[in-house]
């Protein structure tokens, strides 16, 4: 079992990112120290710190169930500048 993320379009044959859970956790784990906070301490996370005292525009994707749903065009947008500019760094 796995997650895709990839763009709408339903083509399967070329995703822009495979994993497995555990590897998208890991993942989202690198995002968070990045962003300045630690996942675990997230609600949902383990932890009993709320989503609205973090300021990110990943909070869409972090704060994301992995087995359902679709993030919009629109929180999409916003997450990719900052993506860029992590791996950038």
């Amino acid at each position: 079992m796995g997650l895709m993320l990839s763009p709408g379009d339903y083509d399967v044959t070329s995703p822009d990112v495979s994993w497995s859970y555990t590897g998208f956790n890991m993942f989202r784990e690198w995002l968070a120290r990045a962003e300045g906070f630690t996942l675990t301490e997230m609600n949902g996370f383990g932890g009993d710190r709320a989503w609205s005292s973090v300021s990110t525009t990943l909070t869409p994707l972090l704060d994301h169930p992995d087995d359902d749903g679709s993030l919009t065009l629109a929180q999409c947008a916003a997450i990719l500048p900052r993506l860029e500019a992590i791996t950038a760094q």
